[in-house]
């Protein structure tokens, strides 16, 4: 029999600053919390030194926002071919400056009967809204690392 463990004061008190519900979302209140979980050691990052400077930090938040985002969802994955399957994920309203540039821009022009648009992968995807809303505010930091120009 598993044993439920409980969540930290810090952690319950985080969700209902944000309005999110601590019973829906796991407690993963960190890049090494998730490795934890993920039976992962925290120390062992990809290897950017190869990479233009610019984009190094980029990567590693993006392999960090992953395991988070695996850790979060116990391991499961989202099926985008299961249309039936609610799909939720951060958004981000990105104000750039002249220190963080905007790592993207993005424009779109539609024309005919059909199209199809996807906005984020997979990877950070969620079954549930309130483990997308705590992925986005928790892990802001990392988000921005991935996000704008570093």
């Amino acid at each position: 029999m598993k044993v439920k463990k409980e969540k930290s004061k810090a952690f319950i008190s985080f969700c209902k600053k944000h309005d999110i519900d601590p019973d829906r979302v796991p407690e993963v209140m960190s890049f090494q919390a998730a490795c934890k979980l993920r039976k992962i050691n925290p120390k062992k990052l990809p290897v950017v030194k190869h990479l233009p400077v610019e984009h190094r930090k980029r990567i590693i938040a993006d392999y960090k926002l992953t395991i988070i985002a695996e850790a979060l969802r116990n391991n499961s994955r989202v099926d985008y071919n299961d249309t039936n399957q609610a799909k939720w994920y951060a958004l981000f309203r990105v104000k750039a400056s002249t220190k963080r540039k905007s790592g993207f821009g993005l424009s779109y022009d539609g024309y005919g009967g059909w199209s199809t648009v996807s906005v984020v992968g997979v990877r950070l995807c969620f079954h549930d809204w309130n483990i997308a809303k705590f992925f986005g505010i928790r892990f802001l930091a990392l988000h921005k690392d991935h996000h704008l120009y570093t």
